[in-house]
């Protein structure tokens, strides 16, 4: 009885938590946009830039390293439940991206304090 519940929350659970990640990279996806747009738009004015391209990595990465946590949280609840190989090969890339980002995100916020 306690596991079918626990089934079915999770089949309504990870979709929510993977369409939160979806967004969370849409929306850094739409955030370093604007930035661009409005570095391009400050160029072509002669004025001076408010973020440099690293800023708008920086800001990009930061979201899509979010969205990547999503997803895992995701991957993880549904493996603990019901796991096969094909999840935890999923959720295995999953973490390798997540932490390959998250290396070179600090690395390259460290590389900005230093500037």
């Amino acid at each position: 009885m306690m596991h079918e519940f626990l089934i079915a929350l999770i089949a309504y659970s990870t979709p929510i938590t993977e369409l939160l990640g979806t967004t969370v990279v849409l929306w850094g996806c739409a955030h370093g946009l604007l930035m661009l747009l409005q570095r391009s738009r400050l160029t072509l004015l002669h004025l001076p830039q408010q973020a440099s391209l690293r800023d708008i990595r920086i800001a990009i990465g930061e979201k899509m390293a979010l969205g990547l946590d999503f997803f895992l949280a995701g991957d993880i609840i549904q493996t603990i439940v019901v796991p096969s190989k094909d999840s935890l090969m999923i959720l295995g890339g999953i973490v390798i991206i997540r932490t390959v980002m998250a290396y070179f995100l600090a690395k390259e916020i460290d590389q900005g304090k230093e500037n």
